[in-house]
């Protein structure tokens, strides 16, 4: 349904309707920022007060919201194929060691505080959001940091910088996949325009980081390091997504830092500290000492703790660039047709049918590397063993987030075929008008910030965006993409995300300084691209 053609907001929908139509939404904002629940908590009592809205004001039976639901639970179920894996084949690294070895590696290989910020908390933190998400970026790195000398709240202030511009083709591309799921746009080009969006951010981000770190001396003084690195970075993440390999957009840039990371760390100019030694001292709680990590001889190298995800790209490429491979991966399919919907109200929902290749799916893939990469740590003795151990904190760990993402999933879907969706984005397009795409991005970080999830940013507010883009006569791929950039960047203050980093770092009770340091860089680059949204949707 082409809801440019649908009927205004009339008198009788009128401002009781439209904030009965963000009623959810609302609710959500309250439970999780007002009472600070999470979202496998809130995300339930915001599928309800959806139902309940949406039979008692806009005319969707049992019948209507039952097919919701069912919708919803189908559309996350490829989600949740990716979630899973994806911190399943980081629990296998993290067990063996090979995380912390490749943060080790680091201090090795240079004492450049820059380049080793670049390396850690740009590079580092990209890749580590490529394959796992859920703040693990920062909850891994922050620590990493620390324990090499940086302060705890600029370690923390770095990684939430470094991770959050890599947030939307990260995870394999699970915030990007849910985006799909709920707009129906075309794959390839809202790749790309996200992607580009979020490389403009990446430079901005490389810079920001030594800004946090030194001022802008640091960036003066090293501004191939920040620029070369930060642009290559955001280069690779646009080419890939170019290519069809959205799915690895993200992981495939961050290992490409770490390696020109590491290459640049050999010449000589590049391996000793980067102040000079006229240098002003900094303030204690600011000063940066250099502490060693633990003996060589109970460590591993960076080849064999990066194993697994060499085996990732090579199972990745022979899925998507070998034909029999491809085609036999994708021949067999799940199919659910699912049926056209009306409420009460006259609002018609399309049929369409649900599809799912289980093997062909990003989410086989990353099973697949991590059996993988378990046998490869298992055949240099760096393996722990305690598989059931590992497979009950890997589902514990991903428990409350796939009942908020099915729960907000469902709730979107409610929204939607009641004609909610509709209504809200009918009045934000009446009272913004063209002004709207500027915004766009405000919008995903909203989303963001309220869940602590791009993903449920996406979700909630993907279809919203279309919607809004056939009203304004604007680019619904724009509007989407900067929806979707927006909650990316909304992961560096997110209060979920700040509370993660704040944790591992030992910071409990200083939030609020660590968000303080994050939030100007966040407000620069939501400015960055929502004026990129404008552009492109124009």
């Amino acid at each position: 349904m082409n809801f440019a053609s649908a009927p205004p907001l009339g008198p009788e929908l009128g401002a009781l309707t439209l904030l009965l139509a963000f009623g959810p939404i609302l609710v959500l904002i309250v439970l999780m920022i007002g009472l600070k629940w999470g979202g496998s908590t809130a995300g339930p009592i915001g599928l309800f007060s959806a139902m309940l809205i949406a039979w008692l004001q806009f005319g969707a039976d049992w019948n209507v919201l039952a097919n919701a639901i069912i919708r919803g639970v189908l559309i996350s179920l490829p989600v949740l194929y990716i979630i899973i894996p994806a911190l399943l084949l980081y629990q296998v690294a993290d067990a063996a060691g090979g995380i912390r070895n490749i943060g080790w590696s680091v201090w090795d290989i240079t004492q450049n505080h820059i380049l080793q910020l670049m390396i850690l908390a740009f590079g580092f933190t990209s890749f580590l959001q490529g394959v796992a998400g859920f703040g693990v970026p920062v909850a891994v790195v922050a620590p990493l940091l620390i324990g090499i000398g940086y302060p705890p709240v600029q370690a923390v202030a770095a990684s939430l910088l470094g991770h959050a511009w890599a947030v939307s083709m990260g995870d394999m591309a699970s915030s990007f996949q849910a985006l799909l799921s709920v707009t129906d746009l075309p794959p390839r080009r809202l790749a790309v325009v996200i992607a580009s969006m979020l490389g403009f951010s990446g430079i901005v981000t490389a810079i920001s980081i030594a800004h946090l770190h030194a001022g802008w001396s640091a960036v003066r003084r090293w501004p191939l390091i920040i620029l070369f690195l930060g642009g290559v970075t955001s280069l690779a993440q646009i080419l890939l997504a170019w290519a069809g390999l959205w799915i690895i957009a993200s992981f495939g840039a961050g290992m490409l830092c770490l390696l020109i990371g590491f290459v640049m760390s050999r010449f000589n100019r590049y391996k000793t500290p980067s102040r000079p030694v006229s240098y002003p001292p900094k303030p204690e709680e600011d000063r940066v000492i250099l502490k060693r990590p633990p003996d060589r001889a109970r460590r591993m190298s960076f080849n064999l703790a990066f194993a697994p995800y060499y085996m990732l790209i090579v199972v990745v490429a022979l899925a998507t660039f070998v034909p029999f491979i491809h085609e036999g991966l994708q021949s067999w399919r799940i199919e659910v047709p699912l049926n056209a919907l009306r409420t009460g109200l006259g609002h018609i929902t399309p049929a369409k049918v649900w599809r799912l290749a289980p093997l062909g799916h990003p989410g086989a893939m990353l099973l697949c590397t991590a059996f993988l990469g378990g046998l490869i740590y298992r055949a240099n003795g760096r393996w722990p063993g305690r598989e059931a151990a590992l497979f009950r904190k890997t589902f514990r760990d991903a428990f409350p987030t796939s009942v908020g993402t099915v729960s907000m999933v469902a709730m979107a879907s409610v929204m939607t075929v009641s004609g909610m969706i509709r209504i809200m984005a009918e009045g934000v397009a009446g009272f913004s008008g063209e002004a709207f795409p500027l915004f766009a991005p405000v919008v995903g970080l909203l989303g963001c910030f309220v869940t602590g999830s791009n993903t449920n940013a996406n979700i909630l507010f993907g279809k919203f965006q279309v919607n809004v883009a056939d009203l304004l006569g604007k680019d619904p791929v724009a509007l989407a993409a900067g929806n979707s950039a927006g909650g990316s960047l909304g992961s560096m203050v997110a209060p979920a995300k700040v509370l993660v980093g704040c944790s591992t770092a030992g910071l409990g009770g200083r939030e609020g300084e660590v968000f303080r340091r994050v939030a100007v860089y966040c407000v620069v680059q939501i400015v960055l691209v929502g004026g990129l949204t404008w552009w492109i949707a124009g």
